[in-house]
């Protein structure tokens, strides 16, 4: 059955979070019995607990409030499959990226905070090597050149081999596998194909 109104994903989210409601109402600020009466959708909320737990959450109030299955705000369009999504190119590979985050953000909270770090170290390594090459300015960047990379990869290996579960209680997906994430996964492996030979693979 499809979440769809402020209770209901009140309770989802705190559950995908992994803590107990006495955890979710300390960090909110509020007593246990408030937040017992709002997942239970028998107490009004107000305005300013609204804003509050879609920070907490990291949602937009339009999905806490079920009228949308977008938890980042993105159109729903967005989220759509498309012919077009068969190419290998910049809007199929953004678009797996969007498709990707909403699954795992919806199967496990943890691991949609663990793709917004994933992605964003990965931009990072490319505009740290955009700027060794005078693309953009070197001095945006603190880090020393010799060590920047380095820690940076070091942190993305870190968050791959501790990637976490999805949570046995989350939404699941369904259907055919997006064309923008099959586009990307054949774009990828085709190129690795190609440099088997110069590429070490990373040791177990």
């Amino acid at each position: 059955m499809e979440k769809n109104n402020f209770s209901e994903r009140l309770v989802e989210l705190r559950t995908e979070k992994g803590i107990s409601q006495k955890e979710a109402a300390a960090d909110l600020g509020l007593s246990q019995a408030l937040l017992s009466h709002y997942e239970k959708g028998i107490r009004e909320y107000s305005l300013s607990f609204l804003c509050k737990v879609c920070d907490y959450y990291d949602v937009t109030a339009d999905y806490i409030l079920g009228r949308t299955q977008s938890r980042s705000g993105l159109d729903t369009e967005q989220l759509e499959d498309r012919e077009e999504d068969s190419i290998f190119n910049t809007r199929s590979i953004y678009r797996a990226a969007i498709m990707t985050h909403e699954r795992m953000n919806a199967g496990s909270y943890q691991a949609g905070e663990y793709a917004d770090i994933l992605y964003a170290a990965t931009l990072y390594r490319t505009l740290f090597a955009a700027a060794q090459k005078g693309y953009i300015p070197k001095r945006w960047f603190s880090l020393p050149p010799q060590y920047a990379q380095a820690f940076c990869l070091a942190l993305t290996e870190s968050y791959l081999s501790d990637f976490p579960e999805k949570n046995d209680n989350s939404r699941r997906y369904g259907g055919p596998e997006p064309k923008s994430i099959e586009a990307v996964i054949k774009g990828i492996e085709g190129i690795l194909k190609k440099t088997a030979n110069s590429i070490k693979p990373p040791e177990n």
